[in-house]
């Protein structure tokens, strides 16, 4: 039989038994006949050296010889644990192996599920998997693998089942696409989220590191997965009974990525500072391509050396490392999409200082969180100052005497003896005041560090984003901290005044953004009443008055959202005449003008929706007017680039609305073809896609009135692109789904004018789909359900189309219909519609008393109704009353096309209706033109 070497576990349990010291090295000598083997062995035994049992093991706790030796280590694929079929082992971790595996009830889906390795200590490994099973209970994140279920093999091993993540390491992940910096950051940021809710949970992970980060890709989109809480440990209370302490002279975690605290082995606590210290060596890996430290340095050192290598010496800087790489440095540039020469400079400086900051040695000098860590690297994405800053020179020194406390200790005795106390008195008073002096600046410097912030970015997010996204949230969460500690100073300057103010005004539209209306408001009034009296008291300094109209313009958005929409009317007023004021006495100051252009468009599409047409009109001519010559003097602001399109759609509106469609058309056009050119430089955003989809919307309307309607059709499925990728990037913004759905009835409908009715049906069938997830998802949204019962009208009449045609279904069109009816208000447009199309499906199945019933429940027959009606008497045999009915509709059909020109809401297409007239025509004997058909293609 053929001898097999034991293993280290094996060596090391034997060597347990030993207690004497010297047998214990004789026994070594034996049995370590491998290279590197008896090393190993003594670094374990010198980690059990004096460790304490802290837990004793539950009597149905199972052991070694009962549990693990009944079953082989590896389990075999097919072997079934529960509901659960292994498929194949995918992964082994220090006291786990993962295998995919596939589940077959409640659910069938593939999982991930963890089963305990055999041959280990059973307590404090039983102890720890469940510690991991308890800490991925706790989390609800989209970027930490969820739990699904857990329990023990029938041999007694711990299992557990978790999502499978299919992925990469986000180190390899980003090598293999070649992110440049920026995405990779990006990717970071999600990391540090996952990690901060994880600490929020109480729970710290100690092993944060590439392989326990893996990327997927969702629609396109890498998305970080944290996964392996194999050694986490309860920041607050333990996470299960059997929790185990670490105690002396436990390493946990992976040498390369643990924090010096880790490395200690003092018992010292490990808090959420150590997963910092680890994110930190994760963004330096990302950034350079390697770690810190040197890993053939640390494998190659004792045990001892490694740990003070850990918790000694300082790495180089990012920037400085990659200028050591050498011949290496090609190779990590390509992955990261660099120029060699400049990869180096582009990460020295604030990158540097946020990632040594994170590699503090004391864990007081780090991020305090993860989130604070996310947020410093949200700063250099856009732009700001970021919060970490290099050590200062008294700190170096300070480290430098820590290690050097014997050398300097008779200096530091002689420097006292000379200088004497007076002298030492005076330092200390000097640097007080010095201190003093530093933290006013820094207050200040961080006030101008959020405002900017704010400016440049936030402003940006609340003007154009469909949805805050976790990391802009958080920012504002911050923002709106820093605003409301701002806006409760008091002071008696002017300035601190104003400046008060102003914080309380930005407190108003964070909390706008965040959906609190009723706050935001009162916030905004505040603010308003308090840039009033700063305005009255110094008529002189424009930028006051200036602000009073941006808060007078912010309020009465949130005016409007309430629905007072007097009360954002008077806003408007007192901020277009402040503001005309200023702009008078200081005509080049651009800020008010962008300012008045803003509140002359913001007053005009106020008018346009109330439909005073006649007040919208100049204040609309004025503010477009005012909005072309800014923007060929120079970029107008970021937040404000849609205000000059939208300006444009509101006065088009106003055109159209008072019957001049050829004014209207070159409003409509101009604007697309404004937000195309931002489109074509990639710029564009989420809420410009928007305003471009209405804007496609209208014009299509204006060609479907004046009878173009393969044009119409054609803009209306540009309009439905535009806002399928929209809602395809932002699935959770139900605005933009609303607005496709309106936007697919209004294509539906030209299609169904071109009679391109195999188009129109496919269609029908998705609008119909969206529509009814829209509905189900926001029931307390009103008008999604009377939107849908507008498309279910039109879907139903497809199906209603004459026999001939292929999408004729009456059946579908019945139940379609009675959809429509059951969805629609008591009173109102649609209830009438839905009748009429429920009148017409009953026609063509041939229930014609079904059809009169449904048609004499409106108050007068609608459009189509009266020719359905006159057929469906005519088949009953009344052919009087069918005479009648008839020829009071013909009467009114023949001022239809000037009627349909007047009124663009009226229903139906004149193809359809006039197909429908000869339909009644030809059955009753009637005499009619024949049909010209409608144009089938653009």
């Amino acid at each position: 039989m053929q001898h097999v070497a034991p293993n280290v576990e094996e060596i090391f349990s034997a060597a347990l038994e030993i207690r004497d010291s010297e047998a214990r090295s004789a026994f070594l000598d034996r049995v370590c006949g491998v290279p590197g083997l008896r090393r190993e062995v003594e670094q374990l035994l010198a980690l059990d050296a004096g460790a304490n049992d802290f837990l004793e093991a539950p009597a149905s706790m199972p052991t070694l010889t009962s549990a693990f030796d009944s079953r082989p280590g590896d389990l075999e694929p097919g072997t079934t644990i529960g509901p659960y079929k292994l498929l194949e082992a995918i992964g082994e971790g220090g006291m786990g192996t993962v295998y995919m595996a596939e589940q077959a009830e409640p659910v069938r889906r593939r999982v991930a599920l963890k089963v305990i390795k055999p041959g280990m200590d059973s307590r404090q490994v039983v102890a720890r998997f469940e510690a991991e099973r308890q800490a991925l209970a706790m989390m609800d994140h989209p970027n930490i693998a969820k739990v699904f279920d857990g329990g023990l093999t029938p041999w007694g091993r711990p299992y557990f089942v978790m999502e499978l993540v299919r992925g990469l390491p986000i180190t390899e992940y980003c090598d293999e696409q070649q992110l440049p910096i920026a995405e990779r950051l990006d990717l970071f940021v999600l990391v540090c989220r996952a990690v901060q809710h994880a600490h929020q949970k109480g729970v710290i992970h100690r092993d944060i590191k590439p392989s326990n980060v893996l990327v997927t890709v969702v629609d396109g989109v890498g998305v970080p997965q944290v996964i392996d809480f194999g050694v986490a440990k309860a920041a607050v209370g333990a996470l299960t009974e059997k929790t185990l302490f670490t105690g002396f002279h436990q390493f946990v975690g992976t040498p390369l990525y643990v924090s010096p605290e880790q490395a200690e082995l003092s018992g010292v606590d490990v808090d959420t500072r150590s997963d910092i210290y680890s994110l930190g060596v994760l963004l330096y890996e990302l950034l350079t391509g390697t770690t810190p430290f040197d890993p053939e340095t640390l494998r190659r050192a004792a045990f001892d050396e490694m740990r003070r290598i850990i918790r000694e010496e300082e790495p180089q800087r990012p920037s400085t490392r990659l200028g050591s790489l050498g011949d290496q440095l090609s190779t990590v540039s390509a992955r990261r999409k660099a120029d060699p020469r400049r990869l180096g400079p582009s990460i020295k400086g604030e990158l540097d200082w946020v990632v040594m900051k994170a590699l503090e040695k004391d864990r007081r000098r780090r991020y305090e969180t993860a989130s604070d860590f996310a947020a410093d690297v949200m700063r250099y994405l856009t732009d700001r100052p970021v919060e970490a800053f290099p050590p200062s020179n008294w700190y170096r020194f300070a480290k430098f005497a820590r290690r050097n406390r014997a050398a300097l200790a008779t200096g530091v005795v002689l420097f006292l003896a000379l200088t004497g106390g007076v002298a030492v008195s005076s330092w200390l008073a000097v640097r007080a005041i010095r201190a003093e002096r530093r933290a006013e600046a820094r207050t200040t410097q961080a006030r101008r560090a959020v405002d900017e912030m704010y400016t440049q970015v936030a402003e940006k997010w609340l003007a154009q984003q469909p949805k805050l996204t976790a990391v802009q949230a958080e920012f504002l969460e911050k923002a709106l901290g820093f605003y409301e500690a701002f806006a409760a100073e008091q002071g008696d300057a002017p300035e601190a005044q104003f400046e008060a103010a102003r914080a309380r005004h930005r407190v108003g539209v964070i909390q706008f953004a965040f959906g609190k209306f009723d706050q935001a408001a009162a916030a905004s009034q505040q603010a308003v009443g308090q840039l009033e009296a700063l305005a009255a008291r110094h008529p002189t300094r424009p930028a006051y008055r200036t602000e009073l109209a941006a808060a007078c313009l912010s309020l009465a958005t949130q005016e409007v959202e309430l629905d007072r929409l007097d009360e954002a009317e008077t806003l408007q007023k007192r901020a277009v005449s402040t503001l005309e004021a200023v702009a008078a006495e200081a005509p080049k100051g651009r800020e008010s003008q962008v300012q008045l252009a803003r509140s002359l468009a913001a007053l005009g599409g106020l008018y346009e929706r109330r439909g005073r047409y006649q007040e919208a009109e100049p204040l609309l001519r004025r503010g477009l007017g005012l909005f072309e010559r800014l923007d060929a003097e120079g970029p107008l602001p970021h937040g404000l680039r849609d205000r000059l399109p939208n300006c444009e759609l509101e006065l088009g509106l106003v055109y159209r609305n008072t019957g001049r469609p050829a004014e209207a058309e070159r409003c409509f056009r101009h604007a697309a073809q404004r937000l195309d050119r931002l489109s074509e430089d990639g710029l564009t955003s989420p809420g410009e896609r928007s305003t471009l989809a209405v804007i496609l919307a209208n014009l299509a309307s204006v060609q479907f009135d004046s009878g173009r309607l393969a044009e119409a059709s054609e803009s209306d499925g540009r309009a439905v692109g535009v806002l399928e990728a929209l809602v395809a990037e932002h699935p959770e913004e139900h605005f933009s789904r609303g607005l496709l759905l309106t936007t697919r009835k209004n294509l539906l409908i030209s299609l169904l004018a071109v009679e391109r009715t195999e188009e129109a049906e496919r269609v029908a069938r998705r609008a119909v789909e969206e529509g009814d997830a829209l509905v189900r998802e926001y029931p307390d949204v009103p008008h999604y359900r009377e939107d849908l019962a507008k498309l279910l009208v039109f879907a139903a009449d497809l199906y209603s189309v004459s026999p001939t045609e292929p999408s004729h279904d009456p059946k579908r069109a019945e139940k379609l219909a009675a959809r429509a009816l059951e969805m629609s208000s008591a009173s109102g447009e649609n209830r009438g519609m839905a009748l009429q199309s429920l009148g017409w499906a009953r026609y063509r199945t041939g229930d014609w008393k079904g059809c009169i019933a449904s048609l004499e429940k409106q108050s007068d027959y609608q459009r189509l109704g009266d020719f359905i009606a006159a057929m469906a008497y005519w088949q009953l045999g009344d052919k009087a009353k069918a005479r009648k009915v008839f020829d009071r509709r013909d009467r009114w059909h023949d001022g239809y096309a000037e009627r349909f020109k007047r009124e663009p809401e009226l229903y139906p297409t004149p193809a359809m209706f006039s197909r429908l007239r000869f339909e009644a025509a030809t059955l009753m004997g009637i005499e009619t033109p024949a049909i010209v058909p409608a144009t089938k293609s653009p």
